[in-house]
C-alpha cells in the first residue's frame, strides 16, 4: 500500500476520532502542543491543557492584541510543522517524525506543561510513541506476540502526521467560526479573536484563507491529485492579507 493512501486512510481515521468525545479532545491537544509551545516561546508562561480539549498559556502578554499576534504565530507554525512532517512522511522518514515529536513532548512537559490533566496526556503521549521505538532496538526482551516494530513505526508516524494536519485544519475553522460570535458568547475562547484593534472577522478569515491554501497546498503536492486549480485566487487572498497587515502596521507607527 502506497504512502499516499496510508495518509488518506489514516486522515479519515483522524476524522472519525475527532467525532468521539475523548478521542477528540485527546487529539485535538496534538494540535494545541505544537501551536502553545510557540506562544510559549513568544510570551513566557507555562502551558494548561485541559480535557474539552482546549488549552493555553500564562504569558505576561497582557495587551489583547499582542496575544492575538501570538496566538496567530501559534497556529500558522503548527499548520507549518504538519506540512513538514507530511514531507518527512512521503520522503519516507517516519522515524524521524516520531522523535521530533517525541522530543518536543519531553520538553514541553520539562518546562511549560504545568497542570495535572496537561502532565497526563503529555506522559501518555511520551509513552504510546517511546515504547514502539525502544523494542524496535531491544532484542532481549521476549514479547509473547510477533509484532514487526518497523512497520508500527512507519504507521505511527504516518499518523501522527495526519492527525497533527487534520487537527490544524479543525483549529482553525473553530477560531474562524467564533470569530462570527458575539462577543457575549461564552464558547467565544479563542484568544485570536479576543482584540478589538483588529474586528475578529478579519482574523478569523486570514486564518481560514492560510488554512485553505495549506490544504490545497497538500492535496497538490503530497496526495498528487489529478487537477491543478488556477493559483489566481490564492494570489489574490495573499494580496489582500497583506494590504491588511500592512495598514495595521501604519496605524501602529
Amino acid at each position: 500500500m502506497s504512502t499516499t493512501t496510508l495518509i488518506l486512510i489514516y486522515l479519515g481515521v483522524a476524522l472519525v476520532g475527532s467525532m468521539v468525545p475523548f478521542l477528540r479532545s485527546y487529539f485535538a491537544h496534538f494540535h494545541n502542543l505544537v501551536n502553545l509551545v510557540i506562544s510559549a516561546c513568544l510570551e513566557g508562561g507555562k502551558i494548561h491543557l485541559y480535557r474539552d480539549g482546549s488549552g493555553q498559556t500564562t504569558g505576561s502578554a497582557v495587551l489583547p492584541f499582542k496575544r492575538a499576534l501570538i496566538s496567530y504565530a501559534g497556529y500558522t507554525g503548527a499548520s507549518v510543522a504538519a506540512i513538514g512532517l507530511l514531507y518527512l512522511v512521503l520522503k519516507g522518514h517516519y522515524h524521524l517524525v516520531i522523535y521530533l515529536y517525541l522530543g518536543l513532548s519531553v520538553v514541553a512537559l520539562l518546562l511549560w506543561i504545568r497542570n495535572a490533566y496537561g502532565v497526563l496526556w503529555g506522559l501518555s503521549t511520551v509513552v504510546l510513541l517511546a515504547l514502539p521505538v525502544f523494542f524496535r532496538y531491544e532484542t532481549v526482551l521476549a514479547i509473547p506476540v510477533n509484532i514487526n516494530f518497523e512497520t508500527l513505526l512507519v504507521h505511527i508516524g504516518i499518523f501522527l502526521a495526519s492527525v497533527l494536519f487534520l487537527q490544524s485544519m479543525i483549529g482553525a475553522v473553530q477560531v474562524c467560526r467564533q470569530a462570527f460570535m458575539s462577543r457575549s458568547n461564552p464558547k467565544r475562547k479563542a484568544v485570536l479573536v479576543q482584540t478589538k484593534f483588529i474586528p475578529a472577522v478579519v482574523l478569523g478569515i486570514i486564518l481560514f484563507g492560510q488554512t485553505v491554501l495549506a490544504g490545497y497546498f497538500f492535496a497538490l503536492n503530497f496526495i498528487s491529485l489529478p487537477f491543478s486549480l488556477d493559483m489566481d485566487l490564492p494570489n489574490q487572498l495573499l494580496a489582500a492579507k497583506d494590504v491588511i497587515w500592512s495598514t495595521v502596521s501604519g496605524s501602529l507607527k
